[in-house]
Formats: structure tokens, C-alpha cells, sequence
């Protein structure tokens, strides 16, 4: 008689139990690239753990002098026509995003919705993303 009034005391525990644990990793992990990291590979890509973070720009503009420095720098002669760009303004234009969450294609193609959802619970407030495929 008494196995029947403990079993679901028993069962309310263990799921009580699960759901605290989930809560104390969501307060260990924040926003932070390295958490962010964290969590989306323990979630989605436990054993090969190939979800990276990354820059939203894809190439940094390079710096060569300011406008007020007014230095001109050649990179090719007088007779040597046009001028050479280092990257073209697409490569260095803003992108749109603060981070691109770069994920392998399987993961990708089976758990686009969850990885959204779990890079929104953790990332800070106001930064944009993109989830991009590695190449």
C-alpha cells in the first residue's frame, strides 16, 4: 500500500530533479562567445563539436591612413592603369549581423529551428545573427 502513494512522489522528484539541473546549466552559460559555443555544441554536436562563432563582418577594412593624414600610397606605377583594391566593398560592408553561428550541413538541415531558438535564449539583447553553413 505504501508503494503506491510513494511511486508518484518518486517520479515528481526525478522530473522536479531534471528540470532544476536544466535551470542551473542555463544560469551557468550566457552570452558570451565561448558559452554560446558551449551550449550549442553540448546540444546539437556533442561528439565532433563543430559549431563556431564568428565575426559579422567577413573581412576587417584595412587601414592604410586617414582622410586627414591625406598621404597618398601607390601601389603600382604611372603607367599601370585603374587602382587596385585590397577587398571589394561587399567583402568589408557591414553584413547586417553582430555574429555569424557558422554549423556543419547535417546539423544545418535537421535542427535549424532549435538552433535558433537556443542562440536567442542566449545571446545578448539587441545583437543580430546569422546561421550560416561552414564551407
Amino acid at each position: 500500500m505504501a508503494q503506491i502513494n510513494i511511486k508518484p512522489t518518486e517520479a515528481l522528484h526525478y522530473n522536479w530533479k531534471l528540470w532544476r539541473n536544466e535551470n542551473i546549466y542555463k544560469l551557468e552559460h550566457t552570452g558570451q562567445v565561448c558559452y554560446l559555443r558551449k551550449a550549442l555544441n553540448d546540444k546539437y554536436d556533442q561528439s565532433l563539436r563543430r559549431i563556431y562563432i564568428g565575426s559579422g563582418t567577413l573581412y576587417n577594412t584595412p587601414y592604410l591612413h586617414t582622410e586627414a593624414e591625406a598621404q597618398n600610397k601607390y601601389g603600382s606605377t604611372e603607367s599601370e592603369p585603374g587602382t587596385i583594391w585590397l577587398r571589394t566593398e561587399a567583402e568589408t560592408a557591414e553584413t547586417g549581423v553582430d555574429f555569424i553561428v557558422w554549423v556543419p550541413p547535417d546539423v544545418y538541415n535537421t535542427e535549424l529551428a532549435g538552433l535558433e531558438a537556443t542562440t536567442d535564449f542566449y545571446k545578448a539583447a539587441g545583437r543580430r545573427y546569422k546561421i550560416m553553413i561552414i564551407p
